[in-house]
């Protein structure tokens, strides 16, 4: 994912310096214009990629200084979750046979604090549950109480497998 957000910059004539010396230690990523910096303090991947995905955000939707506007950063880091970390990027990762909070993070490529921050924000936006249709089928992503993917079946279905439990019980 971290080389398809680099593409993704090239493409919009961005600049990505990736191993800027930042002299505080808590400026991880800053976008200023069309140059993106990342700092050389990161360590992984997975953080890198949801730093640039952050700052790649700033750099294509927002407008002016944001350093103090809440509701900017709010709506960036659902933009982030989404693309990150979509309901159904969470599906394909399940049907890869992903169990586990850390290995959903790792097939994910988001670090497992991310991660579990993603959750909290899709349990607060779609409740317990969600529906997606996806190639393979309709499915329920349940999120509580622990994140779990089911195939979801319609009430048409539910009759016609009750018709014919009825038909091998009664012959």
């Amino acid at each position: 994912m971290y080389e398809k957000l680099l593409d993704e910059a090239l493409e919009n004539g961005i600049t990505v310096i990736e191993k800027y010396p930042f002299h505080s230690p808590r400026i991880r990523g800053l976008c200023c214009d069309d140059t993106i910096a990342l700092s050389e303090q990161i360590d992984t991947t997975a953080e890198r990629t949801v730093i640039l995905c952050e700052e790649l955000c700033h750099a294509t939707d927002s407008f002016g200084n944001i350093l103090h506007d809440s509701r900017a950063e709010h709506r960036t880091r659902q933009r982030i979750f989404d693309r990150l970390i979509s309901p159904e990027r969470l599906a394909k990762a399940a049907l890869a046979g992903c169990r586990e909070a850390w290995e959903f993070a790792d097939w994910l490529g988001v670090p497992p604090a991310f991660f579990n921050e993603a959750m909290e924000h899709y349990k607060a936006r779609f409740g317990v549950m969600t529906k997606l249709r996806l190639p393979e089928g309709l499915f329920l992503l349940q999120f509580e109480p622990t994140l779990r993917l089911r195939r979801a079946v319609r009430a048409t279905d539910k009759k016609r497998l009750s018709d014919r439990t009825q038909k091998e019980m009664c012959p």
